[in-house]
């Protein structure tokens, strides 16, 4: 049955389904009473009747609800709800608009140096908290951590990997997926730390330096295996762009021994915040070798591993011949091994014991003065006196960054070659919160910096449709993180909207409608529009336009265009006929020539005489009678 559209709790109106996972759908939802959305998962049907599941997935919930931190998923709600006679088991948790990690390293792997220490920063301060809390996520992946439009980062789950058993786990891609990133001991069957949360973040890390995750094979039993002895390829053989102290640090978090890795989520922060000047001094051989990619191990380890039959994932019991020789390994071999050293013991006192002062000579060093030397300095005195170095970082108000605070052994002690000399390194003054610099100009953010004695580290410039140029828009680390004073902040400033350029189209001959369709599609605008008469252009049709064909204009630009009103040849009238006028003159002929010249002549209505009648006539004609037509 869908849920879409039912309430659960009467409270909770699922509106429709944004993820699934390996135990559980998760829907987005309306809480109905605080009216705001929620993410609601719920509990598959395979794991409705497991009555220890649901204990133990009810008391994790409430463990995870425990916690609050900016870079967590909020859990608010755990609950059950009955709908047309069926049982559905749910957490309720903040919800998140964006999308996961996973997709966002699909789509931009591998990612750049600031981003990967931004993202990583964000997911150790999440550990850190829960670690505080004694909860240990225990299935840290990229598909568990959800990123917004702000590129903050929410880890989800926390907890809830512990009620998976060897009984609720199947055969699943979301199980090939959880095993990319479990650490050596979880695929052993072992104890599991905050360390095996430190190695999961490990491999997000490398996924996001390299775009591929370390170990891989067709079947998670394969992928189990590679963790727990297949050496490591180091990051930079797949990305050449990696520096050196950020190579060293996710090797560092993916050491096949616990021991080497970070001690705390805190500590791998801090030198996620310091990668620049990063070193693994740990001088160890279990860490992993730096092995080139045809570099294949011969022999792997005798250790017990998570295996798969056709159900699922199950943490088998070794067969019978197995139990025999583990009995031996653990009952009988240790009797003989003590024996043969004993008799070892025996045999070199009685042959060399004239020569134990140079026995003893050989085999101890004395420790060498290393308090206020540079760390890289003291590890070199360390190492050419045949020790090893294992440093711890804390804060001091007096002791410069870098340099080492205190040594044990004390120095001109005694010890054996391969001691470890632990040293206390100064991170410099105390931590404060990184301040807001988002909006701020780069001269007040200098000040804003130097206000909590931190500085303005790398500058960079990107287009932004919205903040003005000069103006920042982003910052590493981000806003609230504690780092060691003197610690430098990256910006990103606005270089302020970029105007596109569009190149503008004949429009001649295109109708009014077409033009302005095609305007609006490129980004332009209609402008003024005058019509005219046109004997070229087809009435409606663009006849002229405010530029010529391929003049770069800004996106929203106006165009000016005149429009045809066609063409009508002109009507001339016909005049009106005017009555005619008539105009009788008698004229009395003279009386002794033959002939004379009749002239008459009209004066117009301005003055101007007009002759209208000129004609030579007879006297024997006798009087003459004219009519002249005007």
């Amino acid at each position: 049955m869908s849920l879409i559209d039912k309430t659960l709790g009467n409270r909770y109106l699922i509106e429709k389904e944004i993820g699934i996972g390996g135990m559980a759908v998760v829907y987005k939802a309306k809480d109905r009473i605080l009216n705001r959305y929620v993410a609601v998962k719920v509990l598959k049907d395979q794991y409705m009747d497991d009555d220890d599941f649901l204990k133990k997935f009810a008391i994790e919930a409430q463990s995870a609800a425990s916690i609050t931190h900016p870079n967590i998923v909020s859990i608010y709600d755990v609950g059950s709800s009955t709908i047309e006679d069926k049982k559905y088991n749910y957490i309720v948790m903040e919800y998140i608009d964006g999308h996961t990690l996973k997709e966002y390293i699909n789509k931009n792997a591998p990612l750049e140096i600031p981003e990967i220490v931004d993202f990583g920063v964000q997911i150790a301060s999440a550990l850190e908290c829960a670690h505080k809390n004694d909860i240990i996520h225990r299935d840290i992946k990229p598909q568990n951590i959800l990123i917004n439009s702000e590129k903050q980062l929410k880890v989800t789950d926390f907890g809830i990997a512990r009620i998976i058993t060897s009984s609720t786990i199947t055969y699943t891609s979301t199980v090939l997926g959880t095993v990319h990133y479990i650490s050596p001991e979880q695929a052993k069957g072992k104890y599991v730390d905050e360390k095996s949360d430190i190695y999961s973040l490990g491999i997000v890390l490398y996924e996001m330096a390299t775009g591929r995750v370390p170990f891989d094979a067709s079947n998670p039993v394969g992928i189990a295996l590679k963790h727990i002895q297949e050496n490591l390829i180091e990051p930079k053989e797949y990305n050449a762009g990696i520096p050196d102290g950020m190579n060293e640090l996710i090797l560092m978090a993916l050491s096949k021994d616990p021991e080497y890795r970070f001690n705390s989520a805190k500590e791998i922060k801090e030198a996620l915040l310091n990668y620049k000047n990063f070193k693994d001094y740990s001088s160890h051989t279990q860490k992993t070798k730096k092995i080139l990619h045809n570099d294949i191990p011969t022999e792997p380890e005798d250790e017990g591993v998570y295996t798969f039959d056709a159900n699922g994932l199950e943490q088998d019991e070794e067969e019978e011949p197995e139990k025999k020789k583990s009995f031996f390994k653990r009952n009988i071999l240790p009797i003989l091994l003590a024996l043969i050293v004993f008799a070892g013991f025996i045999y070199a006192k009685n042959n060399f014991f004239d020569k134990e002062e140079e026995i003893i000579e050989e085999v101890f060093v004395k420790v060498p003065a290393v308090i206020e030397l540079p760390e890289d300095k003291a590890i070199e005195l360390l190492e050419e006196r045949g020790l090893r170095a294992e440093i711890e970082y804390t804060v001091h108000d007096s002791i410069p960054e870098g340099y080492v605070i205190s040594q044990d052994p004390q120095e001109n002690e005694e010890v054996e070659e391969e001691t470890i000399v632990n040293l206390e390194v100064s991170l410099g003054k105390d931590q404060v919160s990184v301040p807001n610099l988002v909006n701020l100009t780069l001269e007040n953010a200098e000040i804003e910096l130097n206000r909590v004695d931190l500085s303005v580290g790398e500058v960079f410039y990107q287009e932004h449709d919205t903040i003005e140029e000069g103006f920042i828009i982003d910052q590493i680390p981000r806003v609230g993180a504690e780092v060691a004073t003197n610690s430098k902040v990256d910006i990103t400033i606005s270089k302020g909207k970029v105007e596109k350029k569009i190149a503008m189209p004949d429009l001649r001959g295109q109708t009014l409608t077409d033009a302005t369709n095609i305007l609006r599609e490129i980004g332009l605008n209609i402008g003024m529009i005058d019509r005219e008469e046109s004997r070229e252009y087809d009435e409606n049709d663009v006849m002229w336009q405010q530029y010529r064909k391929g003049t770069e204009l800004n996106e929203g630009e106006t165009v000016d265009l005149v429009v045809s009103k066609g063409y009508e040849e002109p009507v001339l009238e016909e005049p009106e006929p005017q009555p005619m006028k008539r105009y009788n003159f008698q004229i009395n002929k003279p009386n002794k020539e033959d002939s004379y010249i009749l002239t008459i002549n009209k004066i117009t209505t301005n003055g101007e005489e007009v002759n209208v009648y000129n004609e030579e006539r007879d006297v024997s004609e006798g009087d003459i009678r004219l009519t002249i037509e005007d």
